[in-house]
């Protein structure tokens, strides 16, 4: 069931779910949904808090109609670069490589539009995020954070 999941643009349906899913996982880093980061509150104006802003952000759904991961994609500084935002895939879903269809799904859209870097901001907790980000080229910037619980910048140029 999980090895599959569809990635398709979020729906203003989802919201509950990508806020449920979302807060499972910062809980699993002893983080908070809403702990004063504008981006969480971003998620309960979906899809047009970023679709507005000329942004993405998608969802992996299970067989079940279950959702299992998220990532966004929103434009920041200047018209070449987004911001890879809320890329959250549930603990059952590790290593089954849903993370890097996300992502690829992320890059491509990116690159269809013109965009030549993506940026991202986490936090020291997320030692497996970090990894996966480093193995699919960013390299470490910490002049790209920008919410208030993360630690740790980094960019990719496309």
């Amino acid at each position: 069931m999980l090895a599959h999941p569809l990635i398709r643009p979020v729906e203003a349906r989802d919201v509950p779910a990508v806020v449920a899913l979302v807060t499972e996982v910062l809980a699993e880093f002893d983080l908070a949904f809403g702990d004063g980061s504008a981006t969480d509150a971003q998620l309960f104006g979906l899809p047009g808090a970023y679709t507005s802003a000329g942004g993405a952000f998608w969802v992996a759904e299970a067989e079940d109609g279950a959702l299992v991961g998220t990532i966004g994609a929103y434009p920041v500084r200047d018209e070449v670069t987004v911001e890879l935002r809320k890329m959250y895939v549930l603990p059952s879903t590790r290593g089954t490589g849903l993370g890097q269809r996300l992502f690829d799904v992320l890059v491509a859209w990116a690159r269809e539009r013109g965009v030549a870097r993506v940026v991202l901001d986490t936090t020291e907790q997320m030692k497996g995020a970090i990894r996966f980000y480093e193995r699919n080229g960013f390299a470490r910037d910490d002049a790209f954070i920008s919410g208030s619980r993360c630690s740790r910048g980094y960019v990719l140029a496309l």
